[in-house]
């Protein structure tokens, strides 16, 4: 059997990184490349027979699907699986990734398990091969409806370990030290929204902010989400009405009140954007409130 070669396409190295462990924990003997655009992606599969795509959507110079549509365009990659990764996850989104061609579509943030299950019926589907690399006799059927959310196969979850579960790393190991956070602001700056990879929100009064991470206070409503937890904030610019939807993971909480129930949760969100036009629309939201 030939060897599985996937594409990992992300201009954020943390996330590439961690959907590279998922995907050489699911199929060890998998080739796997990287490209940090679409434009080196597209270089990659014209020198390379690559067998899957992973691929984000929005990347400078050329995005994920603008990748899609060239592959649908080309003769060797027109049938080739694509999973589209991506922060945007509207309605009019997905159409545009399905009418494109798109063969599984998952929103950021998200968890291991949830990749890992898409990930594993995806390659089932396409190429008959199970998590671990064995090739199946099964019929393939149960591997349809992949964008209607059909049963997944069977893959054994990752340890929990207090529930520090990581987008693509399972149970997470503390960091040897907490980094101080930054002098919180006196003053509220803003507000902003916060989806977690374990399916919990929040809204974050922001306390502080620059290019590299945010600190808000939000009030606790149910689980709080765990350390190294990735996350999608979603911060507007009330001037212009533009939004900064920025990829970062949980860096630090702290409760704010001396005792276990505490309801009120400070907490320092991380950035692992690398996006210029992300960061232009952070940096004018930056300047008008700081």
């Amino acid at each position: 059997m030939a060897q599985l070669n996937i594409l990992v396409v992300d201009d954020a190295a943390f996330i590439r990184d961690l959907v590279k462990k998922a995907v050489r924990d699911t199929y060890p003997a998998a080739g796997i490349h990287e490209a940090i655009d679409g434009r080196k992606a597209i270089g990659i599969m014209n020198g390379a027979n690559i067998n899957l795509v992973l691929c984000d959507w929005e990347m400078p110079e050329v995005s994920g699907i603008e990748v899609l549509q060239w592959m649908r365009a080309d003769e060797r990659y027109k049938n080739v699986p694509f999973m589209m990764i991506t922060s945007r996850g509207e309605r009019d989104h997905v159409i545009k990734a399905v009418q494109a061609g798109v063969s599984e579509y998952i929103g950021k943030p998200f968890t291991r398990d949830n990749f890992v299950a898409k990930l594993s019926k995806l390659v089932f589907k396409h190429h008959n091969i199970r998590p671990g690399g064995a090739k199946s006799q099964a019929s393939t059927n149960d591997s349809a409806s992949l964008l209607t959310g059909g049963s997944a196969p069977v893959t054994k979850p990752a340890a929990d370990l207090g529930g520090a579960s990581v987008l693509m790393g399972g149970a997470a190991a503390a960091p040897a030290a907490q980094e101080a956070p930054a002098k919180p602001a006196v003053k509220a700056r803003g507000v902003a929204s916060v989806r977690f990879g374990s399916g919990g929100q929040a809204k974050l009064v922001i306390k502080d902010i620059n290019l590299q991470e945010l600190i808000g206070v939000f009030r606790r409503d149910g689980s709080l989400p765990a350390l190294l937890e990735p996350a999608v904030l979603d911060i507007v610019d009330q001037e212009s009405g533009d939004v900064a939807r920025i990829n970062g993971y949980v860096r630090m909480m702290q409760a704010q009140e001396p005792h276990p129930s505490a309801e009120t949760i400070q907490m320092i969100i991380r950035y692992v954007d690398d996006d210029e036009e992300k960061l232009a629309t952070l940096s004018r939201f930056i300047a008008r409130v700081r």
